[in-house]
């Protein structure tokens, strides 16, 4: 990765999806390049002799061990720690801890790993039996633009590795090439990579002491690994220490785009289920609605059919008593609203269902966490927010949790709010029992049923010009039926909105398929675009 290529990659940190990363990475590695000496990490799991190698680098170049510094079996070492030795800057970091589900061991790995992102050189130290439950984690180590330079290998504390030198020193040298070769097949490593097996605290002569004196070794200094090892590090500190830190510059910014593609990739795949599941219940919404007009069409049909055949009734019945049509009007009304109450009923019923059975996958679950945790976040502060948001961050990613809360800021807070599964059908269809029944739709009829009356008397009157009164007689009809249908329409409109509303209610993730789609085609396209950054030659 040359200069360009840097400014392409914090240009492109600088614009993905999600929110900026270009200013936190570009103030670490201020914060680091203005170290001077070149700095050397090591780094490995736990128990692999780490603290029993910094003691001795730092006891053979006469550095007093500082307190931080302890040796021993255990998790000791908690934090990431330094001193300068021989020119160069030595750190210390916490055992890895791969696949540890606690929050040390998490904890510790995410420290390491941090470090050694800021390091000139890496030294990864493994036991004799080489890696193992830290293997792969080591390989993507090794495939993320580490050189030979900056990336070595020390196979530690190879005096417990099964054969004593004091016997069989010959035998000690042909196991550890035996076992230097074996790690840098595993891993597949270059030839030029490093390997220095060492036995840093033979017969542990040393032991847990912090302070001793490096004549403690000198029976094992011959053999032991460890003048190679700080020889190695001299020359790394009298070398081209500037061409090093630009090596290591090109390796950061090339890491940080790896480590953020990474993550970009994995939200895509964590998006997919949620997309999946939000498409689905857009197409059932819209299937929905459809069904909601046909029954809603049907009815309307319907009704100027039944009035107009309930007022025909009352003419050709020349009923003189007002309340009579009223009561054949309302009978008319009630018989109308049950007919297409059943076919309501039968829809929202199917809404019902569908929306318990949805509820019960896995990916519903997790877009109703995700879009109840966002409409939850949306008037807290900042702190609590990300607070609140962590785990969720981890598993969907920051640009679906903006993503979300952008869509529902823009719908005033209420469209990402869960509806329980209920019996959405037996509401509504209390409600048409009141529409359909009592005293208010009786006194709203008195007035047309006392027009209708009027109208069969005045008919009457009209006997004898019969076409004339014929056309008087329907006219009046289809204008009371137009007055008498507009008041029932009236009444299943708001059974209608009702019914809409609780379908929109059931299906309100399938608002946010807009959204998790934009995410996901933004997602896609920054990992594309990476690839001109991490492979420039296939640009070209």
């Amino acid at each position: 990765m040359n200069d360009i290529e840097i400014l392409k990659a914090k240009a492109w940190l600088a614009n993905v999806p999600g929110g900026s990363l270009a200013d936190g990475y570009l103030e670490r590695w201020q914060q680091f390049a203005s170290t001077e000496l070149p700095v050397v990490t090591v780094f490995g799991s736990y128990d692999t002799g780490k603290s029993s190698l910094i003691r001795r680098l730092l006891v053979d170049n006469g550095v007093p061990v500082p307190e931080w510094l302890t040796i021993s079996a255990r998790h000791e070492t908690f934090g990431v720690n330094s001193v300068e030795c021989a020119g160069a800057l030595l750190r210390d970091t916490p055992g890895l801890a791969v696949g540890a589900d606690d929050v040390r061991g998490t904890l510790n790995t995410e420290l390491a790993s941090a470090a050694i992102s800021t390091t000139d050189i890496a030294i990864v130290t493994v036991t004799p039996q080489l890696a193992t439950g830290e293997y792969e984690f080591l390989r993507q180590i090794v495939e993320n633009g580490w050189t030979p330079e900056n990336l070595w290998f020390v196979i530690s504390r190879f005096d417990e590795a099964g054969i004593d030198p004091d016997d069989d020193l010959d035998g000690y040298r042909q196991l550890a090439a035996r076992k230097s070769s074996e790690l840098a097949s595993s891993l597949k490593l270059s030839s030029a990579h490093p390997v220095h097996v060492v036995s840093q605290d033979f017969a542990q002569m040393a032991g847990g002491t912090r302070e001793v004196g490096a004549e403690v070794w000198d029976d094992s200094r011959a053999w032991d690994g460890m003048d190679a090892l700080g020889e190695a590090i001299n020359e790394v500190v009298s070398g081209d220490v500037v061409a090093l830190r630009v090596s290591t510059e090109q390796r950061y910014w090339r890491q940080a785009v790896l480590l953020t593609v990474n993550e970009l990739k994995d939200q895509l795949a964590a998006s997919a289920p949620l997309l999946v599941q939000a498409d689905i219940a857009s197409t059932r919404r819209e299937q929905w609605k459809i069904s909601l007009d046909d029954v809603d069409n049907d009815a309307r049909a319907d009704l100027k059919g039944t009035l107009g055949q309930a007022v025909r009734l009352a003419y050709a019945g020349g009923e003189h008593n007002s309340a009579n049509v009223v009561k054949d009007l309302q009978s008319a009304l009630d018989g109308w609203f049950r007919k297409h109450e059943r076919e309501l009923d039968r829809l929202l019923q199917d809404v019902v269902r569908t929306d318990v059975r949805q509820r019960n996958e896995p990916s519903w679950k997790n877009l109703e966490e995700l879009t109840a945790r966002v409409t939850a976040d949306i008037n807290e502060e900042p702190e609590a927010q990300i607070e609140a948001l962590a785990p969720h961050l981890r598993k969907f990613g920051p640009l679906l949790i903006d993503g979300l809360r952008e869509f529902e800021k823009s719908q005033a807070g209420g469209s990402l709010k869960k509806v329980q599964a209920r019996g959405v059908a037996t509401q509504v269809a209390s409600n048409f029992g009141s529409l359909g029944k009592g005293l208010a739709l009786a006194s709203a009829l008195l007035p047309l049923a006392v027009q209708i009356v009027d109208a069969i008397d005045d008919a009457r009157a009209h006997q004898a010009v019969a076409v004339q009164g014929r056309r008087s007689l329907n006219s009046h009809t289809d204008n009371l039926t137009q007055e008498v249908s507009a008041l029932a329409l009236n009444s299943w409109a708001e059974v209608l909105a009702e019914a809409r509303n609780e379908i929109g209610q059931a299906a309100a993730q399938a608002e946010l398929s807009d959204t998790l789609h934009d995410s996901a085609e933004r997602l896609r396209a920054a990992i594309a675009e990476v690839e001109g950054i991490l492979n420039p030659r296939k640009e070209a």
